[in-house]
């Protein structure tokens, strides 16, 4: 297997997640309570703080941070900086330090926004997500390369799903890896699975190729259990009164009477 690509940093190491700041997306924009933050630390790592409050939207929640378009910021390396070309790589590394034992979202977005809403926010696109596990005071996930010093989990692009509006999408195509434009972080609640003060240092994201090391990392596939304990904590018909299963976040937060929310999977 070829490995001699060096890794392509895209926050952290040599390139500092701030500044330009990031934007915060949380659910308090349609009325929850929950609220993140992006806060810079000495060493280019940044930490993913905030409070995840699910009593509000009777169990859902979501804190989010999403980067700027690749084209704002000012060490652009790639073309005229609209976009990261990772097509030469197989996969995304999050590399982070201590951290609380939680499930977080790392979320990519290969498309320019489609333009803002009357209130100033920008119109929903397609997300590409996976969820990642840190564990608590630094010790690895089952599946991550952890211990004191922290986690190191490798995602091939292959696992990165598509989302629209919260909801899984099957004809998406591929993600572009030739063209990602921003990054995420989300912090969700799993409709009440997880909820209150939360906290993870990253100290990068970077793409990279994948090693042999890898195959024995993701043996037994940590991001797939992952991703299964979305599907199975997701909004039940039960929960989603009137509505089947596989109906988007959307139709669960209209059962409440919202017309339009902000959702987790996406930057409007």
């Amino acid at each position: 297997m070829t490995t001699t690509l060096a890794p392509y940093v895209l926050f952290g190491s040599t390139k500092p997640f701030l500044p330009p700041p990031w934007t915060t997306t949380d659910d308090r924009v349609r009325g929850g309570a929950s609220q993140s933050h992006l806060s810079a630390l000495p060493d280019n790592s940044a930490r993913f703080h905030g409070h995840l409050d699910t009593s509000t939207l009777g169990g859902a929640g979501f804190a989010s941070q999403f980067s700027p378009p690749q084209g704002a910021r000012t060490d652009k390396e790639d073309g005229d900086g609209g976009s990261w070309d990772l097509s030469g790589y197989d996969g995304i590394e999050v590399e982070a330090g201590e951290g609380d034992g939680r499930v977080y979202t790392l979320v990519l977005k290969d498309e320019e926004p489609a333009g803002r809403r009357r209130d100033g926010r920008e119109k929903a696109g397609v997300s590409w997500e996976v969820e990642f596990g840190v564990g608590e005071g630094g010790a690895g996930e089952e599946g991550g390369k952890g211990g004191g010093e922290g986690t190191r989990v490798f995602v091939p692009w292959g696992e990165f799903r598509a989302t629209y509006r919260g909801k899984e999408m099957e004809d998406a195509g591929e993600l572009k890896e030739g063209e990602v434009r921003r990054v995420g972080l989300m912090m969700r609640s799993y409709f009440g699975k997880q909820e209150g003060d939360f906290s993870v240092v990253l100290r990068s994201i970077s793409a990279r190729k994948a090693t042999a090391g890898d195959e024995r990392l993701n043996a037994t596939d940590t991001v797939g259990r992952l991703r299964g304990s979305m599907s199975e904590n997701r909004a039940t018909p039960g929960q989603r009164p009137g509505k089947e299963k596989g109906a988007g976040w959307l139709d669960w937060f209209r059962s409440f009477g919202f017309s339009s929310y902000l959702t987790i999977a996406s930057l409007h």
